[in-house]
């Protein structure tokens, strides 16, 4: 029979009582929330087809949608943090940054949200992504994954796939984790790029 003795839940107690103090006082010091947008890279790869493409707003889990950037403590708790924030919106950065990351990749492509006019005489493809998970990881690592559907211009699905990207971070911190979520975003984008001209 195994009892515990009256001093270890005193003992544990205390342990996080002053964890909980040290973070405290770690967040007293800070001026006030931190705001970030996700850093822009130029592509290694070019493509020169002519096409139009057309980007359809990035859908979110439920846990993502939120102005704190997530952390995923363990295999089924996450955390947003509250002093760590994304200056706009994440949807709206991911469609924007797949947009441009897009564009300069596909140098000859017209590349539009959706809703927007299209080049006539060119072939239509329209790309729609879905993310589960954006977010750091208790492992080290900032991890984007999700599935994509690239479909044509009359809405037929050509390709579906999921994505599941690991990044490791440079550094600790926030800062580490937004350029590493960033990176693993531009991967996908060059992964996109690619099947747009398959």
């Amino acid at each position: 029979m195994n009892i515990m003795s009256p001093a270890r839940p005193v003992l544990f107690a205390s342990v996080l009582l002053a964890s909980l103090w040290g973070l405290a006082g770690c967040a007293g010091s800070n001026p006030g929330p931190a705001s970030y947008v996700l850093p822009a890279s130029a592509p290694e790869q070019q493509y020169a087809n002519a096409m139009a493409v057309k980007v359809a707003p990035v859908r979110l889990a439920g846990h993502l949608d939120s102005e704190g950037i997530v952390m995923q403590l363990n295999d089924i708790e996450v955390y947003q943090a509250r002093q760590h924030l994304w200056a706009e919106d994440i949807g709206r950065q991911l469609q924007q940054q797949l947009q441009q990351r897009l564009a300069l990749t596909l140098p000859q492509a017209h590349v539009v949200s959706q809703g927007q006019p299209l080049q006539a005489g060119v072939p239509v493809r329209d790309i729609r992504v879905f993310v589960s998970r954006f977010q750091g990881h208790y492992q080290g690592g900032a991890i984007a994954e999700g599935q994509w559907q690239l479909l044509d211009g009359s809405g037929r699905v050509l390709k579906q796939a999921r994505f599941n990207i690991e990044q490791p971070l440079a550094d600790d911190g926030y800062p580490a984790l937004v350029r590493a979520l960033g990176s693993a975003w531009d991967t996908l984008a060059d992964q996109l790029a690619a099947e747009l001209v398959r």
